[in-house]
């Protein structure tokens, strides 16, 4: 992940925005990020489970979430098929006054324009895939009709959270040193915060305490190490600053729902399959 922890988007359609069809064979978990655009996912198949601004949600088969510009998130995953739309705000203020500034309304699957998103979304996947010399007409217009329903159907009364700027400033801290033994009362003084005003603005910023994030990040990263390397399980404890087995054990499992040594196991014998 970048040392901004936020992406800037790279357009790859005519129709001026980032479209991505991915496909993810484990379970994982991407710490707290943001995002210089508007991004709809759409899942195919599997789940994803997203906590934006402190809500969590979980999108399944032929469901999408909508994450507004500059918020905060996290996101786990089950293996998974889903599509990217990612919206510059460029493209957007043509049409919307301070894009920036909308939040949406996530969750709504009973609501009618939520199916036909869906649809669109199915539609625009469908001309992106196969090229014609139609194609650029129609997925702007797929588009259009996408964004016309967001932006009348989809938008929430709720403000979306003020600045959190200095949150930004610790999860990227977070995020780059994972590895090293890391502290409430640390990333106070680091920051010029007292310890228990930071750990409470994170808390109410995030919905998750601070300590309990340092360490899901820990656990993320080990998880990855367990699927990626062969090098001991003890050793992969101690690489990623995971001092307490029985703790790291417990969490491992809360996160991903298999035990460390179970992923492992489940890891070799499908290497020994496909040699």
């Amino acid at each position: 992940m970048p040392e901004t922890h936020h992406e800037n988007i790279v357009v790859n359609t005519a129709s001026g925005i980032r479209f991505v069809r991915s496909k993810v064979t484990t379970s994982g978990y991407v710490p707290f990020h943001w995002h210089s655009s508007i991004e709809i996912v759409c899942v195919l198949h599997g789940q994803l489970r997203f906590n934006i601004s402190g809500h969590s949600y979980a999108v399944g088969a032929n469901q999408f979430i909508i994450v507004p510009s500059g918020v905060v998130h996290d996101v786990a995953n089950t293996p998974n098929k889903a599509v990217v739309m990612q919206i510059p705000l460029p493209a957007l203020e043509r049409y919307v006054d301070h894009p920036e500034r909308v939040n949406f309304k996530n969750g709504c699957h009973d609501l009618p324009e939520y199916h036909q998103i869906v649809g669109l979304i199915s539609q625009f996947d469908v001309v992106e895939a196969h090229e014609t010399t139609a194609s650029r007409f129609d997925s702007e217009i797929i588009l259009l009709q996408i964004l016309k329903l967001l932006f009348t159907k989809m938008v929430s009364r709720k403000r979306l959270p003020a600045d959190n700027s200095r949150i930004k400033e610790v999860i990227v801290f977070i995020n780059g040193h994972y590895r090293q033994k890391l502290t409430d009362a640390m990333l106070a003084k680091k920051f010029g915060y007292n310890p228990s005003y930071l750990s409470r603005m994170f808390k109410e910023q995030t919905e998750i305490s601070l300590i309990k994030y340092i360490y899901e990040v820990k656990i993320n990263h080990f998880y990855q190490d367990i699927i990626k390397t062969n090098r001991p399980i003890s050793d992969l404890l101690r690489k990623n600053g995971l001092t307490n087995q029985r703790t790291a054990r417990e969490t491992f499992k809360e996160m991903f729902g298999i035990l460390p040594n179970d992923l492992r196991r489940q890891y070799t014998k499908m290497g020994a399959r496909q040699d």
